[in-house]
């Protein structure tokens, strides 16, 4: 039996075409089966992910992505999509004999837990999803583009983003710029990689919260997180999420009977609030939550409040 969330296991995992998974068990080993995803792509799990699990009633599995973390290979793009993570998600629950499992996701993380319960609907006992993000061109495009979102918001901080680009009309989308940045983050020259990680990262950084950071965001990251997050960032949203235009709304009655509590902060600028109302209304038996006084940020008080809130009513639907 595993001690609370003090113990973890942690092991690497073979998955598919070459890569290795880290993956750590934590919890009650008899308790509700859960499983974190991390956002970015590329963040990793962080040395932080289980609070919301720390009551004893869950035994949580948190895994690295692939190119991420302690993954390896680090920083791989080849064979790193969303399907190949979705079936490694399903891969980890067969390894660990766990007939359903509550997903648990926020940013990135709940566009990779959607993907995977409508490809797996009857293996998913609930979710809890926060700052929705559901891979359409218009959520790149608040995230990055110079003409809409989170760019007319923050204008200051989206030219430090955007300085040395071409001529500014020509990255008029998200793709134009996911272009530019992939080059740059993929160059052979390692200073040119560091500086348009920096810049991409900082970007994210700036907007997350409601009360903007003091320092630059890369400051509290280290700089293989600043590096594979920017890349497979880029990467997802230069090939679209690897999902079909409007996948996750086309596909939500797949996925109605599954208990969903969504939440997301009012002033979210790097997932636009309309994706949570919007993923709510294809799924009206979802329990939404929009958080007031708050970004996109999980550490943000009123995020982290919700999310526990929204654990213990689909943990205990009934109130007991």
């Amino acid at each position: 039996m595993l001690d609370g969330l003090k113990s973890t296991k942690s092991f690497k995992f073979p998955t598919s075409n070459g890569h290795t998974l880290h993956v750590e068990e934590s919890g009650n080993s008899s308790g509700i089966p859960a499983l974190f995803l991390h956002g970015g792509p590329g963040a990793g799990m962080g040395q932080n992910y289980q609070w919301p699990f720390a009551n004893g009633n869950y035994r949580l599995i948190g895994f690295d992505q692939r190119g991420c973390g302690r993954s390896q290979p680090f920083g791989s793009t080849v064979d790193n999509s969303t399907a190949r993570l979705v079936e490694d998600i399903e891969a980890l629950r067969v390894f660990f004999n766990i007939e359903k499992w509550l997903i648990f996701g926020g940013s990135w993380g709940s566009t990779l837990a959607l993907a995977y319960a409508i490809a797996y609907p009857s293996n998913v006992s609930g979710m809890v999803l926060r700052g929705i993000f559901l891979g359409r061109k218009d959520d790149a495009d608040w995230f990055i583009s110079n003409t809409q979102g989170a760019s007319q918001v923050f204008p200051v901080e989206y030219k430090k983003f955007a300085d040395n680009f071409p001529a500014p009309p020509v990255y008029q989308n998200s793709k134009a710029m996911c272009q530019w940045y992939f080059d740059q983050l993929t160059n052979p020259n390692e200073s040119v990689r560091n500086e348009a990680a920096a810049r991409w990262f900082n970007w994210e950084g700036s907007i997350s919260k409601l009360k903007k950071l003091e320092a630059p965001a890369k400051d509290f990251a280290s700089n293989q997180q600043i590096y594979s997050l920017a890349l497979l960032e880029c990467y997802y949203l230069l090939n679209n999420c690897f999902m079909p235009s409007n996948h996750i709304l086309e596909n939500c009655h797949l996925i109605e009977h599954i208990p969903l509590h969504i939440v997301h902060g009012r002033y979210d600028m790097v997932c636009k609030c309309e994706s949570a109302i919007t993923l709510h209304a294809a799924l009206p038996n979802s329990h939404l939550t929009i958080v007031e006084d708050a970004g996109h940020s999980v550490t943000e008080a009123g995020i982290s409040r919700a999310l526990i809130d929204a654990l213990s009513s689909i943990s205990n639907p009934l109130g007991e």
